[in-house]
């Protein structure tokens, strides 16, 4: 009876220093032998290839362009709400008056990645003014960046997102600019 009590006990020592051995060594141990399998690895990044996916909201993109804005112009009296619309807020002066106006634009996201504010309504002040005018007016009083430009004809901006200054050989591109569903997403890819 003695040997088969400490037969068992010798069992039991051995299971109990095994399975944690075990253990240890499938979880340290590399499965390819400490090989690196460069079968799987592609340095090439072909042009246009997506990188990266950036989901934003509005206050995001708002708080953003503000500070960007006042970086440009830090004596113009203008800034960007982004609610159910966006919507472009300022004041100039005309005849020794300030004049306040309102923007609201209807954004479109174009199939190369760039954003077309196309002009929905202007409000100057209690003046009807033109809205090529109008347009033609922040043209000349607010230095927007090199990849914005205003197009006062067609009463619109095009914020050229694709040229935005990046990281050498990275673009970025505008995939949705839904404001009524707080849903802005940009991609990163190659060039």
């Amino acid at each position: 009876m003695r040997n088969k009590w400490k037969a068992a006990f010798i069992v039991l020592l051995i299971l109990t220093l095994a399975i944690p051995a075990a253990v240890v060594a499938l979880l340290f141990t590399d499965p390819n032998g400490g090989h690196l399998d460069r079968s799987k690895l592609s340095s090439d990044l072909r042009a246009n290839q997506k990188l990266l996916s950036i989901h934003t909201e509005k206050e995001q993109v708002e708080d953003l362009l503000n500070k960007e804005l006042k970086k440009k112009a830090p004596n113009v009296n203008v800034y960007v709400n982004l609610r159910d619309e966006a919507v472009l807020n300022g004041s100039f002066v005309a005849f020794n008056q300030e004049l306040p106006y309102q923007i609201t634009f209807e954004p479109e996201v174009m199939d190369n990645g760039d954003l077309l504010l196309k002009e929905k309504d202007i409000q100057v002040g209690r003046f009807p003014l033109p809205g090529d005018e109008v347009f033609t007016l922040l043209k000349k009083t607010i230095e927007f960046p090199e990849w914005v430009e205003v197009y006062p004809n067609d009463e619109s901006i095009l914020m050229k997102v694709t040229e935005m200054p990046t990281k050498p050989g990275y673009a970025v591109k505008t995939e949705e600019f839904d404001l009524k569903k707080n849903s802005i997403k940009f991609g990163v890819y190659t060039k």
